[in-house]
Formats: structure tokens, sequence, C-alpha cells
């Protein structure tokens, strides 16, 4: 068969190829009225006039021409005309048409034919494959390419009866109804039945695993190298028909939480609306006596049962005490606590030495902060050193010094400017700085 360019063959011819609404409803109620009877144009019109009053678009301006347009674009493809007996008939591509649409309506869903179209393939492909791998060939024409269309629409079917679903609770929600909660009762009972039949179909699909188990092997095997092509198409098929039937009872589950939170959002509504109009009751009927020298009584409606607002008598309360509670407790031991002075004086020793230490960093830095006051900038890099030389070259203490002079001078009235130029000291010969000046701004 020669390939045509689909999109550009298409265009030009997509609006009688696919009819539109009020289009494709006239061909549909002809071929349920007539089938494949032959009709006239009298005829044809009172459908016409019938469907498009039925959609509320029927209009007596111009119905002539209205009726010979849509009759002359059905001729395109729908339906054929014999010019001398004046009569109509539909074209095959009319009656694939119709057929297709009533089949796709009508299908139902049939877990234990899924299971056993399955088994079939199964077992008929364990057989092709006694024969030899070639023979996968003819069982992938003879059997699955017709099996695996018919396994794909009872998805589809599952998944538009989720839709329908979905589209009964939007349109029964907004009519008024007595039992609203019953609605949604019911159809959440109906997405249960879909997901149980969702379940069914998972338990027929598990044979694909089978087969994938018996393809497998063969994608390893040299001899099968052409028919790679073929396994991946079936493997790749079970793959995506498997993933689908998640889609579905993926999409059932993320429904049904939205339906629990609605019924509880309606059920909170409904209890204040009737709590409201069960204090406006009481505000309206209820009625209060008075006898001299006594304070008001309240008296509600005689429909409201009496409330009881008082317990007059004190409700005892009881302490209970375990056996436990009541006995003397033995005295607890007295702990003979030392202190290790040597411990304590090494401790010590480090907390000076730490606290000098911090003191050194703090006086270094303030130095370095004087010199760029009194000469407006300080040479940091020879500043550096002088710390590490007068510090014994404890490195700790000059790159302290650099961490806070960078800190108190950032965002400050200091400039820092670094030149990727390298700074040596003859001493240290093993360590070098770039060139950091600290500038006072003006």
């Amino acid at each position: 068969m020669k390939e045509i360019d689909l999109y550009s063959e298409a265009k030009p011819r997509y609006h009688l190829l696919i009819p539109n609404k009020e289009d494709g409803l006239v061909i549909l109620a002809l071929y349920q009225k007539y089938g494949q009877q032959e009709f006239t144009e009298d005829q044809i019109i009172q459908v016409i006039n019938k469907v498009l009053s039925d959609l509320g678009s029927s209009g007596l301006r111009e119905e002539s021409n209205r009726n010979n347009n849509v009759i002359l674009r059905l001729q395109e493809f729908f339906l054929w005309r014999d010019r001398k007996r004046k009569l109509y008939g539909f074209k095959s591509y009319g009656i694939e048409f119709c057929e297709k649409v009533s089949k796709r309506l009508s299908e139902s869903y049939h877990p234990a034919k899924i299971e056993r179209l399955f088994k079939h393939l199964l077992e008929t492909l364990n057989a092709s494959l006694e024969k030899g791998p070639a023979d996968l060939l003819i069982w992938k024409d003879d059997h699955f390419q017709q099996r695996s269309v018919e396994l794909a629409k009872q998805i589809e079917i599952l998944d538009q009866q989720v839709s329908q679903s979905v589209a009964d609770f939007r349109f029964q929600i907004k009519q008024p109804q007595e039992n609203i909660v019953q609605v949604i009762d019911n159809i959440s009972a109906g997405l249960d039945g879909i997901k149980q039949h969702v379940d069914e179909l998972k338990a027929g699909f598990r044979i694909t695993y089978d087969i994938d188990d018996v393809l497998e092997p063969m994608l390893k095997d040299p001899a099968c190298f052409e028919l790679l092509d073929s396994i991946d198409e079936v493997m790749r098929y079970n793959e995506h028909v498997r993933n689908h039937l998640d889609q579905v009872s993926v999409r059932i589950d993320k429904i049904k939480p939205g339906i629990r939170e609605f019924i509880f959002e309606f059920n909170q509504r409904e209890l204040d609306r009737k709590t409201d109009q069960f204090i406006h009751y009481l505000l309206d009927h209820a009625t209060y006596t008075r006898q001299e020298g006594q304070t008001k009584k309240l008296t509600l409606p005689a429909e409201v049962m009496p409330l009881v607002i008082k317990i007059p008598e004190a409700v005892p309360r009881f302490c209970v005490l375990t056996e436990k509670d009541l006995s003397r407790r033995a005295p607890l031991p007295v702990i003979d606590r030392s202190v290790d002075m040597e411990q304590t004086r090494v401790v010590m020793a480090k907390n000076h030495e730490k606290l000098a230490q911090r003191k050194r960093i703090q006086d270094w830095t303030q130095k370095a902060l004087q010199q760029i006051e009194q000469d407006g900038q300080l040479d940091f890099s020879p500043f550096f050193f002088h710390v590490l030389a007068a510090e014994e070259a404890d490195l700790n203490i000059p790159v302290r010094v650099a961490q806070r002079l960078v800190k108190q001078c950032k965002g400050r009235q200091y400039t820092i400017r670094v030149a990727q130029q390298e700074y040596h000291d003859p001493d240290y010969q093993n360590l070098s700085l770039w060139n950091m000046t600290i500038l006072k701004k003006i």
C-alpha cells in the first residue's frame, strides 16, 4: 500500500471526513432508522429537522438552503444518490462510521474474556515457538495483531466509565435533590465497582508477564536477530497496556478522596444550616414567665424536648491511691562527691590559654585598625607575616586576625583590594599570600 501524507491529504477535506456534531447526529439518526435500506430526500429532511430541533438550533429562516447544504456535505463520503430513482443510501464509509460508533457505545466490560484471550495468546505462542523461532511472525500476524486491539478497548471502556461517573456526579450535584448524600454514595459505589474491574483486569493482564518471560530469552539468542523488532513490538505493547491500566486505577484513587472531602464539607454546611434554623426557631417561639419576686423562667416551644441545663447535685470525685503511694520510701544513699584537683588545674590552664590567645587576636586587630586610621591604608600581607613572627610561627593567630579584619572592614568605611600577585617573606619560604590592601574611604 502506497504511503500518503495523511495531514496534507486530510486537511482540505477534514470537515467532510469528520462531520460536525449536527451532521454526525443526522448520519447516526438516518442509519438507526433506515440502516442499509434506501430513503428519499424528504425523509432525510425530516431527520435533519428532528435532529436540529432536538439540539435547539432549528429555525425557519433559509431552512431549504440549510437542508440542501447538509445533504451535499453528506454525499461527499457518507451518502450516495441514485439520480434516476431519486433515492439515497449509505456508502461503505458511512456504514463503517455508524457501525464503529454503535459498537463502541454498546461494548461492555468482560474480564473473563480478557483472561481467556491472554491465555490463548500464551498457549499459541508456546505452540508456535515449539515449531521454530521463525513461527513467531506467524503467531504475531494470526493471533497477536487480531487480539491486541480488542484488549486495548477493554481499558478504554473502563476509562470511559470513570469519565461518565465524573460527568454524572457533576450533573446530579447541580440538580435539586432531597438526599444528596445518597446520590454521592451511589457515585462512590460506582467508582468502587470500576476499581474492582481494574483489579480484575490486572489479574488477566498478569499473563502479559508470562508472555514477556517467554520472549525475553529470545532477545539474547543470535538466531533470533531478525525477530528483534517483532519481539520488541509485543513486549512494548504489553508494557503499554499495563501502564494504561495503572493510570485508570490511579485516576480513580485521586477522584474518591475528592468525593469524600465534598461529603464532609456538605455535611458540615448542612449541620451549620440546621443549627442556624434551630436557633432562629428558638428565638421566634420561645417564651418566658415571671412571677413576683422571682427571676424570669424560659419556656421552650412545645416541639422541643426539655433540656437539662444544670445538674443540682454535686458529683463526687474519687482519688484512687495505690499501696505504693502510701508506703514509706527508702532513704536515698548519700553520694560522696570529690573534686579532681589535677583535672581542674588542666581545664583552667586550657581556658587561660584560650582567653590569652583571644586577647592577642583582639589586640592585633585593634592595632591594624589604628594603623589604617592613622596612615589611611594598611598593607596587610607584610602585617600578616609580622604577626606570624611575633607569635613565634603560630599560624592560627594571624589567620584569625585576617578573618576578623575582613569581617569588620567589609561593608563599612573601608575598601579591601586584592591583587593576584604573591607576597613572600624570606623567613617563611613555604608560605605566600596575595597582596591585600585595606584602604580607608575618603
